[in-house]
């Protein structure tokens, strides 16, 4: 989880680099955007997977793939407008960003499963000491 948060930190620290339009004030600011963003996650993505869940279904399952990208655009939305030291000025930025987090959250979610598949499976995960 604090790798994710690093993660997280780091791929805003990144968009605020190369990405015209995302602006924070300090480097430390990234670590409560993640902090942020996690939390507004937590409480609400899954209101936001709720509300998606029947277009989902009526789109044959089709809106089941961008839902990630929808939930975490509304998200960073959200933490922008709650956190005045981190600003996205433009939609574009708004959607490169989304973009960027989706992958990066995405990336964790496949590593856990392997895990996870991993130790069920019986095969040699990665052992911490």
């Amino acid at each position: 989880m604090l790798l994710h948060l690093a993660a997280l930190a780091g791929t805003v620290l990144l968009l605020s680099k190369g990405v015209p339009g995302v602006c924070i004030r300090s480097p430390w600011t990234t670590v409560i955007v993640a902090i942020v963003f996690s939390l507004l996650n937590f409480f609400l993505g899954w209101a936001i997977r709720a509300v998606l869940f029947v277009p989902a279904l009526l789109t044959l399952g089709l809106l089941f793939l961008f839902v990630p990208f929808i939930v975490n655009t509304l998200v960073l939305w959200l933490t922008d407008k709650v956190i005045e030291s981190f600003e996205i000025e433009t939609p574009k930025a708004l959607l490169i960003s989304s973009a960027a987090i989706t992958l990066v959250n995405g990336v964790f979610q496949m590593q856990s499963a392997w895990y996870v598949s991993a130790a069920h499976s019986g095969l040699a995960g990665p052992r911490w000491i």
